[in-house]
């Protein structure tokens, strides 16, 4: 895992420099950068499966003249140097080397054959064009500006602001920022809330003529067979402890994981200590003052699994001062509490000397989790078979839920997606009447269709602009300020492609994510706690024992800032248990405003 940036066009010393000093904290190891006339790439090193000098980058192809700078980790690279390169000698022991080779024996087909989570920059001399590619669920991250002269690209949107050329085109994009006040959602396809600086979506590839001076973008998909498998719960279990001991590969002795209490953490640990006997595994989980269910899980599976714990509690959040540390890691407002609780948890990984953390992240999007599923799985047996066998399944999977309205939040997903973004936009402009903006809401979209199916069309909403984007966003820049690379096995290319292929039927018969709970290692206390939480974080809590200072912060900081009218936005924390999260994302933008144009 590392940090990587470049500029292609005109460019001195002083834009390379401002570019290596805003990324060289995902980097400890090593800071290298290669130069042409044309263009140049910059590399900050973060050494995981080659900690010898020869994993340095940017690595260049002595035998083409090609150039790779990497950020992220091919988990598949020793069997492809088995399987293909069996001939070939290498110098390092790195998946980039690999990649190198992939390129120059099949060109950019080479995304058929990886598997991992990845960010590239690619010169191909004889073509004398530059490639970036985003992994297919857009792991790690990619941001670029472009005009006339320049092309910039970095892994964080704080090494292009650093630019004084776009520092002079920059300026917020309203829609984008209503969109987040209002329904919490940033950072899926293209758009950023800032207006020139781009995202390079997840399974893209951008392409840049060095010689024309401009670039295109395509999207690439891996050719997997659509048919269904028959349901095969031991299937799944193998292929799941196969793949945990793959991602485990590593040289480093010792390797943290995120322990919540919940199904997916509490899998990944047990399995990860099982594939990873010659490790040490320690857990690390956040306490809150009255725990729920999960979190009451989190000593018993400790004491089960002799894992070497790592807590940290609920007060140990100094909730001002790392919210503003936080938002300037992620270059993000914070949508809630949780993702100030995720940064202080790596902070205390990388405080305990870890360079590797695993996360359950990826395991309510790709085995149907949420609540949203349940409903629009509810809403698909409605369609498909009928009253009887919708009441039937209300009946089981409603204790999933924790919703009294379960029945009627299932028939909602039925209701053409027209007429649902109009109820979101009514939505929207009730949660955003705080605020002093002149925007059609009605150009703003909640869904898109995507697919004709309402399920899938659900799963493809919320992996795209809903959610998984922006968690992904959050666990990628929190792990990386602290020189931490955070893996998500669930989003591993193969269990993904494994759930697509099992029916929407066996996701669900045992409850939601019923893959994961067919798995013979999980305790029964956890296949018990039924109801779903988020990250532990006590939002309401923090902003009550904090008001004082945060009205001050909006009194004397927020005056100038565009949409946020502060009287109005004070008067909402006089119903807190309503508003608490409007008022929260609407205070952590002002507080990523005054960060990003300071």
């Amino acid at each position: 895992m590392c940090g990587i940036a470049g500029i292609i066009g005109d460019y001195n010393d002083s834009e390379i420099n401002s570019l290596v000093k805003k990324i060289k904290h995902r980097g400890p190891d090593g800071l290298k950068y290669y130069k042409e006339n044309s263009f140049c790439f910059i590399h900050s090193l973060l050494k995981i499966m080659d900690l010898s000098n020869n994993s340095v980058q940017p690595m260049i192809d002595k035998k083409t003249g090609n150039v790779i700078i990497f950020n992220g980790s091919i988990y598949n690279y020793k069997e492809l140097k088995r399987t293909i390169f069996s001939k070939e000698k290498f110098t390092s022991n790195t998946d980039t080397e690999v990649l190198l080779k992939l390129y120059d024996k099949f060109g950019l087909n080479l995304v058929e054959y990886i598997n991992g989570m990845y960010s590239i920059a690619l010169y191909i001399k004889k073509l004398n064009k530059i490639f970036l590619i985003k992994d297919k669920y857009g792991i790690k991250p990619l941001y670029y500006f472009a005009n006339s002269k320049k092309f910039i690209f970095a892994s964080e949107i704080k090494a292009l602001v650093e630019n004084k050329t776009v520092k002079e085109n920059l300026s917020i994009n309203i829609n984008e920022v209503v969109k987040f006040i209002g329904h919490r959602q940033i950072h899926g396809f293209k758009n950023t809330l800032l207006k020139n600086i781009n995202n390079l979506e997840a399974g893209q590839i951008l392409e840049f003529d060095i010689n024309k001076k401009n670039f295109n973008i395509q999207n690439y998909s891996h050719n997997i067979s659509e048919s269904k498998k028959n349901k095969n719960y031991n299937t799944f279990e193998k292929n799941f402890d196969f793949i945990i001991s793959q991602q485990s590969i590593t040289e480093h002795k010792k390797i943290a994981c995120f322990l919540s209490g919940g199904l997916d953490s509490t899998l990944l640990s047990i399995i990860l200590k099982n594939q990873a006997q010659n490790k040490e595994i320690h857990t690390f989980s956040s306490i809150l003052n009255n725990p729920n269910d999960e979190n009451k899980n989190i000593p018993k599976l400790n004491k089960e699994f002799n894992f070497t714990e790592h807590y940290i509690n609920e007060d140990v959040i100094n909730f001002i001062d790392d919210h503003i540390k936080t938002v300037d890691d992620m270059d993000q407002p914070t949508a809630d509490a949780s993702m100030i609780v995720h940064n202080v948890l790596c902070r205390e990984v990388a405080k305990n000397g870890f360079k590797v953390l695993f996360s359950g992240l990826g395991g309510d999007e790709i085995f149907y989790g949420y609540p949203i599923h349940i409903y629009g799985y509810l809403a698909s047996v409605f369609k498909k078979k009928g009253l009887k066998e919708f009441f039937k399944s209300i009946k089981f999977l409603s204790d999933y839920t924790n919703d009294k309205y379960t029945y009627f939040r299932a028939l909602k997903e039925t209701i053409n997606y027209k007429y649902l973004n109009y109820f979101k936009n009514y939505q929207l402009s009730k949660n955003t009447s705080h605020l002093d903006y002149d925007i059609k809401l009605k150009e703003i979209k909640y869904y898109e269709k995507f697919l004709d199916d309402d399920f899938e069309n659900i799963v493809l909403n919320y992996n795209s602009h809903w959610g998984l984007s922006y968690f992904l966003d959050y666990e990628d820049k929190n792990s990386m300020s602290y020189g931490i690379e955070s893996r998500v096995p669930y989003l591993d290319y193969n269990l993904v492609e494994y759930s697509k292929k099992t029916e929407l039927n066996d996701h669900f018969e045992l409850g939601p994510k019923s893959l994961l709970r067919s798995h013979t290692q999980v305790p029964n206390y956890v296949l018990n706690t039924k109801k779903k939480y988020g990250f532990p974080g006590n939002l309401e809590g923090y902003i009550n024992k904090n008001l004082d200072k945060i009205k001050e912060i909006i009194l004397y900081s927020f005056k100038d800032i565009p949409l946020i009218n502060t009287n109005k936005l004070i008067n909402l924390t006089k119903d807190l248990e309503k508003n608490k999260s409007v008022f929260f994302r609407t205070y952590s933008y002002g507080i990523w405003y005054k960060n990003i144009f300071k």
